[in-house]
């Protein structure tokens, strides 16, 4: 029998492995007692994964099998079937704290690609952006319609991993996981699809009218081709044609940011350019730390997007770049401390895209420009009625609209007749946002030529960037001179 060693690929369909093993494959998932005890993993992800594997196994039943559940050691568990002459089979995959086990589990085992990331030899951008396109075109994997019966018994239940490892979902989640809810969300969205271009920056409106699918991408219930295959056949009847581009154009990100921890294995714990490496990392802060994990900063929208990070599992991008930005140019604190909490609580946290976008909103890659999010003016853009601040934000309800964006501006005569009372009901700003961002723009203008420079190293270049958009010789041109009009961006 040939082991299928599912991971984050929790579905039959567009398979790689599993076509390869063809009708003798005996599909296992292995829980990792690491992984169900890391702080990093909140409960309501675990239950997200757990209500995937639920659905994994009825399609497997559908077609004469049953799923393995394991628990231990990956490696360990592999070793012992292989050991009763069983072939293991999997789709290979670096986005994941682990690293060494990785490349360990490559040496021993039998891998396969089963995406548009390319695990050698990717070539320059250009090159890997036509591939990648390419494999998106692609016609799907059909999985076999029939399979042996699975000759490996499972180990443990759904329910008794639940109650070993205490997992209790406490976040208000948008649906279960899944390849069945999976299609049916992404079936729903693409009905509305002609709005999501006017959706995606308003934190009240992504909220509700996005697809909400990239949990489902992120944990293999639905292949990010047949999304955007199925994205691409209804922009032949679209009016809107921009807007199903533009989600397309994320699906086909999503990849982008998979190749990015494949060639950079440190992406989640070391700045990208080595100019940065050590930025703010002595400048630990608990009291402004702690007011930003809790939505106690004092500036509204920051504020409302922590609260609904934690209380939900999700946040639009748009409000993920600003809490980002804001940590790191801002309060001035060590990228990788948000980054991790941002990880622990998003029930689709992606390794790749939070860790490599934490490090460009932070301004640590040096490709980018310096994108310093003003929260007072994203209100003004993004949350005008303060709806979204009302939300998450309660004790904010009745302050007027003329001030939801700086309650701190409110004369002590409207605090009293709204009843939120600055410094007592809701905190005074943590810091002075403007007198921050100026010293972030000093510095990075500062450093600028020698992050500039570090792009002669072909390594740190090839960490750095995988867009053709971004010119190493124009970079490397601006290295020898004086940035005093280096782009800035206050967005």
């Amino acid at each position: 029998m040939k082991i299928i060693w599912h991971r984050r690929d929790l579905r039959t369909s567009d398979n790689r492995a599993l076509k390869e093993a063809g009708e003798d494959a005996a599909p296992v998932y292995i829980f990792d007692p690491e992984w169900l005890e890391n702080d990093l993993v909140s409960d309501a992800r675990l239950e997200f994964v757990i209500e995937s594997l639920k659905d994994l196994n009825r399609q497997y039943v559908e077609k004469g099998s049953h799923l393995a559940l394991l628990h231990g050691d990956p490696v360990e568990k592999l070793e012992e079937l292989q050991g009763e002459g069983h072939e293991v089979f999997f789709n290979l995959d670096a986005n994941h704290f682990r690293q060494e086990r990785e490349k360990e589990v490559r040496e021993k085992f039998c891998g396969f690609e089963n995406s548009a990331v390319k695990t050698s030899g990717r070539g320059d951008a250009e090159e890997w952006e036509e591939d990648a396109k390419n494999w998106f075109r692609e016609k799907r994997i059909e999985a076999p319609e029939k399979l042996s019966d699975n000759p490996v018994e499972s180990e443990v239940s759904l329910d008794e991993i639940r109650d070993e490892h205490d997992i209790e979902p406490g976040k208000k989640k948008f649906g279960e996981g899944g390849t069945q809810e999976a299609r049916k969300r992404l079936e729903s969205f693409l009905d509305r699809i002609e709005i999501y271009s006017g959706c995606i920056s308003s934190p009240s409106k992504a909220e509700a009218s996005t697809s909400h699918l990239s949990p489902y991408i992120r944990y293999g219930c639905i292949s990010p081709r047949e999304v955007y295959q199925r994205a691409e056949k209804k922009k032949f009847k679209a009016e809107n044609k921009q807007s199903v581009e533009m989600f397309m154009e994320r699906v086909f990100w999503q990849q982008h940011f998979n190749q990015k921890i494949e060639d950079n294995p440190k992406l989640f714990e070391e700045a990208i350019n080595p100019v940065y490496r050590d930025l703010n990392k002595d400048n630990y802060d608990e009291e402004k730390i702690e007011s930003w994990k809790n939505g106690r900063t004092g500036y509204p929208l920051i504020d409302a997007s922590m609260r609904a990070l934690v209380e939900t599992g999700w946040l639009n991008f748009r409000m993920r770049a600003m809490c980002a930005s804001f940590f790191s140019y801002i309060l001035k604190q060590w990228w990788k401390i948000g980054a991790d909490f941002f990880y622990r609580h998003l029930i689709d946290a992606d390794v790749a895209i939070n860790y490599y976008q934490w490090q460009m909103q932070s301004g640590l890659v040096g490709v980018h420009a310096n994108r310093i999010y003003d929260p007072t003016k994203q209100v003004e853009e993004k949350d005008p009625d303060g709806e979204f601040i009302r939300k998450y934000v309660p004790e904010l309800r009745s302050v007027p609209d003329k001030f939801i964006a700086e309650p701190w501006k409110m004369p002590e005569k409207v605090q009293e007749e709204c009843g939120v009372v600055i410094g007592r009901n809701y905190p005074e700003p943590v810091v002075d946002y403007d007198r921050e961002a100026r010293k972030a723009r000093k510095l990075f203008e500062k450093k600028a030529p020698e992050a500039y420079a570090s792009f002669k190293d072909d390594e740190v270049w090839r960490k750095a960037s995988l867009s053709s958009r971004n010119s190493r010789e124009k970079i490397l041109e601006e290295a020898g001179r004086p940035q005093s009009d280096l782009k800035e961006f206050q967005i």
